[in-house]
């Protein structure tokens, strides 16, 4: 008779077919971790790329907001330091040709957030009306309440002459303005 190797064929094909289907069945685990592997780097990688996005944003908005807040504060006057302010009166006065002092601040307390300051501009018309018009578009918020103009005229006679007149030189005329405006504070 003769020997019939189906039975052992058979079974060496089955135990073949089921090592290749579960060699198959690990590279595809294998492979299919790999894949989620990949997938939660590049999830967590693009989180980290919109936190670095977001951060940056942030930076941007923060640097733009204090730019925003210093500038808003620029428009206001600190009670504290009130003596830098009106050194920057009277620099301005002087800057354009005219003498300016302040006479007088006060803080009413009826009116809260503002001080009320009363100036005097002393020159030529022209520079004591430039220096109004710088003042009234200056970065503060200003609130100009009062305003007198008023002139000043002096004649200064010189020496007598040989035959008795007197040698008079040109009148000096200057303006004086008196302004009281109030202004915001913090």
């Amino acid at each position: 008779m003769k020997k019939s190797y189906t039975t052992p064929i058979l079974i060496f094909s089955i135990i073949i077919t089921i090592l290749a289907i579960g060699i198959f069945i690990f590279f595809y685990k294998v492979i299919e971790n790999k894949n989620q592997h990949a997938s939660a780097v590049i999830t967590t990688l693009q989180e980290k790329m919109k936190e670095k996005d977001d951060s940056i944003t942030f930076a941007e908005k923060v640097a733009e907001i204090k730019t925003l807040q210093t500038s808003v504060n620029n428009h206001f006057v600190d009670p504290n330091t009130i003596d830098t302010f009106v050194n920057y009166l009277e620099e301005m006065g002087s800057n354009l040709g005219s003498q300016t002092s302040v006479k007088d601040i006060q803080i009413p307390d009826k009116i809260k957030n503002t001080i009320v300051i009363n100036l005097l501009i002393t020159g030529t018309f022209n520079n004591v009306m430039r220096t109004i018009t710088y003042l009234e578009n200056i970065p503060y918020r200003i609130n100009i309440t009062d305003m007198y103009l008023n002139k000043n005229i002096e004649q200064q006679s010189g020496d007598l002459l040989a035959t008795g007149a007197k040698n008079k030189t040109p009148t000096i005329s200057t303006w004086q303005a008196d302004i009281t405006f109030s202004i915001l504070s913090l």
